[in-house]
């Protein structure tokens, strides 16, 4: 009898792990994408347009029939912008919903935790979060892929801006979280090669209110600009906490505050003459005709502006690239569509031009994009331009 028993409780065991694996099928007309984004809390200026964003793809695939003839169908969860939230729904989204892939999460903090999981649980995220840790070292990150250019990347871009401006003395502010830790560390290993002094670093909480006391500080020290390493509320607070000081220091910001809330928070007057490295999407029609990402930015803006009534931005664009790498794997994958061959088939992916970037993903590189995606643009009389 007891061994029956046991025989018996180790076939559902069995059965248990079975359900929780690999659970597309190629039988299936349907695949199910989860996504996990900040659609309330701190970061839910990113979050909300994200999901925006990933949804008008989605309708737009569907609608044309699906990807050999399969509907996506997404699973949507708010993780509150919370890193205990966010694994939460993940682990919601792997064993509940049985997902077959995940976007999300949107930021650096909300998706470093759920590493670990993703790479027992063996399914493939792509991540809206930057930090490089993310998704390097590649044989490190089997299952997790993401889609904003790398810190690396975007410190390069604005160091170029830095020698070209020949600023040499910079002040460096940060958020005190993993996306602001990741930024300072990459910073600085760039700063160093290229003979930039950072004379001084300062932190600031997501939920801080005022970061005078820190400006204060900074602008005692005069340093030649400023780099600040964060996302709205907390940058756009900098920025008009900066214009209230009545200061005049080159201002820099990383993708991270490529979100329309940026300016609208802190103001067109106080956010007047700022630097983002933020890619092409808020400066569409300044894009040269022979540029490979002109035709897919221009569509991009048009289709979210029209299905959202709001604007678009670097941010959102992210998202729909998550989406679009997901599509293109699982086009590639043929009748039969699984976490495995959409993993196998994201890091198979080149030249796929993207809103943020043109997409080239081995097995050495989960990113697959450049310095040259990050491109500064500025605030000009309350408008994104390409600077001169």
């Amino acid at each position: 009898m007891k061994k029956w028993l046991t025989l018996f409780v180790s076939m559902l065991l069995i059965f248990s792990l079975s359900a929780c694996s690999d659970t597309a099928s190629g039988d299936s007309d349907v695949v199910k994408i989860g996504v996990n984004l900040e659609l309330s809390g701190a970061s839910a200026v990113w979050g909300v347009p994200q999901k925006d964003a990933i949804e008008m793809l989605v309708k737009q695939i569907n609608e044309d029939g699906g990807i050999n003839g399969k509907k996506i169908e997404l699973v949507v969860y708010d993780n509150e912008s919370s890193e205990t939230q966010s694994l939460v729904v993940t682990k919601k989204l792997v064993e509940q919903d049985k997902v077959t892939a995940i976007i999300g999460g949107g930021t650096t903090p909300t998706t470093m935790p759920l590493l670990p999981y993703i790479e027992k649980s063996k399914v493939p995220v792509v991540s809206v979060g930057s930090g490089d840790a993310i998704s390097s070292p590649a044989e490190e990150r089997h299952w997790v892929f993401k889609t904003p250019v790398d810190n690396e990347d975007i410190s390069v871009s604005i160091i170029e801006l830095l020698k070209k401006e020949n600023k040499k003395n910079i002040a460096f502010m940060a958020l005190n979280n993993a996306y602001g830790d990741s930024g300072l560390k990459t910073f600085e290993s760039v700063a160093k090669d290229n003979g930039i002094n950072i004379i001084a670093v300062e932190k600031f909480g997501m939920g801080d209110k005022d970061m005078k006391p820190q400006l204060t500080k900074i602008k005692g020290l005069n340093p030649d600009a400023i780099v600040v390493w964060s996302i709205p509320p907390a940058a756009s607070i900098v920025n008009r906490n900066y214009w209230e000081l009545k200061m005049d220091n080159m201002l820099i910001y990383p993708a991270g505050a490529g979100s329309n809330a940026f300016v609208e928070l802190a103001g067109k007057e106080a956010a007047e003459g700022t630097y983002v490295a933020a890619g092409k999407v808020w400066v569409s029609d300044q894009i040269e005709d022979g540029d490979v990402q002109k035709e897919i930015i221009s569509k991009y803006v048009k289709d979210f502006e029209s299905s959202t009534k709001h604007g678009a931005s670097p941010i959102d664009g992210m998202a729909y690239d998550a989406m679009l790498l997901i599509s293109k794997a699982i086009e590639k994958s043929g009748d039969e569509v699984t976490r495995e061959s959409i993993r196998d088939n994201l890091e198979k992916l080149k030249n796929v031009v993207g809103v943020t970037g043109v997409f080239n993903l081995s097995e050495k590189d989960h990113q697959g994009l450049k310095a040259e995606d990050a491109l500064m643009v500025q605030v000009q009389n309350g408008e994104w331009v390409i600077p001169e």
